[in-house]
């Protein structure tokens, strides 16, 4: 989370898009109520976190996961678990999926991992790849991140 200073002209927009994040994210972060007026000098936190991590990529008519994977070198299984969908599932037009960044690594758990196990994966000391996360309960489908260097 960051914390933003409110300035003169600033708006929920403009504040987004400095961020790269949708207003909605603002909005719940800070439980703003309509009309979303803000004031010089009011503190904001910012959720930065997830959009470190992600971009957006709205769905064209004719998209599918296979080709929005290959377009931007990651794969359908990860897309579709950090958008909760099935592999096989259809995707809609104007549908928006998280992307992860590419200078982001992810790895899905599967039974029997380990830390050392995670580190190898990422080519990274344990510790970093502990410190890139909030926590690693080494279950079954728990996303893992890695932001290299």
């Amino acid at each position: 989370m960051d914390n933003y200073i409110v300035e003169k002209g600033d708006t929920i927009e403009t504040i987004a898009r400095k961020y790269d994040i949708p207003v909605i994210e603002i909005i719940q972060a800070n439980s703003l109520k309509a009309p979303y007026i803000l004031s010089e000098g009011q503190s904001l936190t910012i959720p930065t976190e997830l959009y470190s991590v992600f971009n957006y990529y709205t769905v064209k008519k004719g998209d599918n996961l296979y080709e929005i994977s290959r377009l931007n070198n990651t794969t359908v299984d990860i897309l579709a678990q950090v958008n909760g969908l099935d592999p096989d599932e259809y995707i809609y037009e104007n549908q928006t999926l998280l992307i992860p960044r590419e200078e982001v690594s992810l790895y899905i758990t599967k039974p029997g991992d380990t830390v050392d196990n995670l580190a190898d994966f990422f080519k990274a000391p344990a510790m970093d790849v502990i410190y890139s996360n909030n926590s690693i309960y080494l279950l079954p489908g728990q996303l893992v991140i890695y932001r290299k260097n």
